[in-house]
């Protein structure tokens, strides 16, 4: 997952619109991932294992989340990230 640093400079804000685009599918992937890593920590997802759940199992479901959600907002959520993209001014 890309971070959104290059969106951004220690200079000023970069508005080109490629730069805001991908930083807001940033900002909307990450927020989809939390969802569904929540989503999954409640009672209705959890079974009751005889075995339980190891660290790495965890990493693996939160890292499947995080690529499903980048995935789902190129696809799916293009119209939110177009909303966050209009409500940044535009370039002077």
């Amino acid at each position: 997952m890309q971070g959104i640093g290059p969106a951004f400079n220690l200079t000023g804000i970069n508005t080109s619109n490629t730069n805001i685009r991908e930083a807001s599918e940033v900002f909307v992937s990450d927020i989809f991932a939390k969802i569904l890593n929540s989503a999954q920590n409640t009672e209705l997802f959890k079974e009751n294992k005889l075995i339980p759940e190891s660290n790495a199992e965890k990493w693996m479901k939160e890292w499947i989340n995080i690529e499903y959600a980048t995935l789902i907002t190129k696809q799916s959520l293009t119209p939110f990230v177009d909303q966050i993209v209009k409500s940044f001014p535009p370039q002077r």
